[in-house]
C-alpha cells in the first residue's frame, strides 16, 4: 500500500511541475500555490504512514480537486486518485 501512496505523490509532484513549468508565464506565480494542492494532498498518505483516515481524506480532497479543475487541469491527476484508491483499497484488506 504504500508502494501506491509514494507513487501517487511522485505522480502528483511531476505532474505540478510539469504544468507549474508551462503555465508560469501565461498565469503568473499564483499558478504554483494552486497546483502544490494536489502535490501534498497526495502526499500526506505516505509521509503520515497508513491511516484510514489521512488516506480517505487525501481521496476526497484530491477527488475535489478533480472534480473542479475538471475543465482545465484537474483530470490530469486522475491517475493519482486511482492510485490513491488502490493503496486504501490494500490498506483495508490489510487490517
Amino acid at each position: 500500500m504504500r508502494f501506491w501512496f509514494g507513487g501517487a505523490a511522485i505522480y502528483s509532484l511531476a505532474v505540478s511541475v510539469v504544468l507549474v513549468i508551462s503555465l508560469f508565464s501565461t498565469e503568473g506565480g499564483g499558478v504554483a500555490l494552486v497546483l502544490a494542492v494536489p502535490a501534498v494532498v497526495s502526499g500526506l498518505p505516505a509521509l503520515l504512514g497508513a491511516q484510514r483516515i489521512v488516506a480517505w481524506g487525501c481521496i476526497g480532497l484530491l477527488a475535489g480537486f478533480v472534480l473542479i479543475g475538471a475543465a482545465s487541469v484537474g483530470l490530469f491527476y486522475v491517475p493519482a486518485l486511482i492510485m490513491l484508491l488502490i493503496g486504501a483499497r490494500q490498506m483495508m484488506r490489510a487490517a
